[in-house]
């Protein structure tokens, strides 16, 4: 193949690149409300709906148009783990807390396929989500990592996790490229348009009387010096906002703001044409393929049927891991993820697209569409930020990003769900901002 990507490559944001489904106006007067959502991407729109159904007035107001920010340059591709093992998570953690963290991931998948189903029924054929189970691959062709993953496979089946170890040689009767060995977990994944689902979020929450507004910048916050106050926001059209209760929901942005400590991240992501056959030999099941270490290559379908292919993970400024076989290394060699190495940035991409033809060979004349890549934030130990702080009357913060940042998303609308009803979720204590990691 070319050493660079297809001539025709567009280096924007795949998601964001077809027609606006919905706009919204700018905030020309002063708003009171029972809650103040900041963000509009997918997260700010989950946490305004789930509190429209439950009755409380709700404003959102963004910086730009719905969707164009964080959640423009997602992956359609989610996991319940999120990204990360329960080997990587217990560097950090106990096993009882990773394995609990799995087990809201698959939760959380379960609500969003719900969710999604729901608005694309109201929704009609206009535009959908797109929404679909899928299958996860883990896998490597290294042999040194192969014992990694299988310490990897028995602790999912130990914690009663829907999952199959694939040996080489059953590898060889369904995927078309080599492999040492692989778990394969059971719908414990999914694909999706996140752009859509946020615009159907709040066309439904527009419905229940949540007023929305767009290119409504936030200039200055308010708290108030005691939990009965309001919180005040003004914003950049010179109007203010008087809201019980504020929604911090601006993704990496929000993160490079508050974190003291911070993981600096980058992914790098290319996105064929259309492809004509729908189910491509060498690929079951359209099931999602991720590399086993990290950084990680991920490989998926989008529901409009075009391949995605990403390099995710990989902290700044260290190289990328040689942890699959010799042929992946070769076209991933370099890649960093730097925001002053833009000379690699064609290279890196290009390398994407080549391994796709590696990997399935039987899928003809492979051509990249949008080629881009992203950079993001996230605490130090890779959980978002999520609950109250004290220092904070009345603000919620429901900071979300990476790899898990639909799954996040919905734990996000939760939690401030429960913190509006003065409910407490012991399980959302790890997410909050006030601990000891962040």
């Amino acid at each position: 193949m070319n050493n660079q990507p297809s001539n025709s490559a567009k280096s924007v944001p795949y998601l964001t690149a077809g027609s606006v489904p919905r706009q919204y106006p700018w905030l020309s007067e002063d708003q009171s409300c029972d809650v103040c959502v900041i963000g509009g991407g997918v997260t700010g729109a989950l946490c305004a709906l789930t509190l429209a159904e439950t009755g409380r007035s709700v404003t959102l107001i963004t910086s730009h148009e719905i969707g164009f920010g964080d959640t423009s340059a997602l992956s359609t591709a989610v996991e319940a783990d999120r990204g990360a093992t329960l080997t990587e998570l217990t560097r950090n953690m106990p096993i009882e807390k990773a394995v609990k963290l799995y087990r809201m991931g698959l939760a959380a998948l379960d609500e969003l396929e719900n969710l999604c189903h729901s608005l694309d029924k109201a929704s009609g054929a206009a535009f959908s989500t797109g929404f679909a189970r899928r299958d996860c691959l883990l896998f490597t062709d290294d042999a040194i990592e192969l014992e990694l993953l299988n310490h990897e496979f028995l602790a999912r089946k130990h914690n009663r996790f829907d999952c199959a170890f694939i040996s080489r040689e059953q590898a060889r009767d369904s995927f078309s490229f080599d492999l040492c060995g692989g778990i394969l977990g059971k719908a414990c994944g999914a694909t999706l348009n996140p752009y859509h689902l946020a615009h159907l979020c709040l066309m439904r929450a527009a419905e229940l009387g949540v007023n929305i507004f767009e290119h409504t910048a936030a200039t200055d916050i308010q708290p108030p010096p005691h939990s009965e106050g309001s919180v005040i926001v003004t914003t950049s059209t010179r109007r203010t906002i008087y809201a019980g209760k504020l929604i911090l929901a601006t993704g990496s942005e929000g993160l490079r703001g508050i974190l003291s400590r911070k993981r600096r991240r980058s992914a790098a992501l290319m996105i064929s044409h259309p492809l004509i056959e729908e189910s491509p030999s060498g690929w079951p099941g359209q099931c999602i393929i991720r590399t086993f270490g990290t950084p990680k290559q991920i490989y998926s379908f989008t529901p409009d049927g075009r391949i995605s292919a990403e390099c995710a993970d990989s902290p700044n400024r260290l190289p990328l891991a040689e942890n699959v076989g010799a042929a992946l290394r070769r076209l991933s060699r370099r890649f960093d993820g730097r925001s002053d190495q833009r000379a690699d940035q064609s290279g890196t991409l290009a390398r994407l697209e080549e391994s796709v033809g590696f990997l399935f060979p039987a899928i003809a004349s492979v051509k990249t569409d949008y080629a881009f890549e992203r950079e993001y934030v996230t605490a130090p130990d890779g959980l978002p930020l999520i609950g109250t702080h004290r220092d904070y009357n009345n603000c919620i913060f429901a900071l979300t990003g990476g790899r898990g940042a639909l799954i996040e998303a919905q734990w996000a609308a939760q939690t401030a769900a429960d913190i509006c009803e003065e409910l407490f979720n012991e399980d959302m204590a790890a997410f909050s901002p006030m601990r000891e990691s962040v």
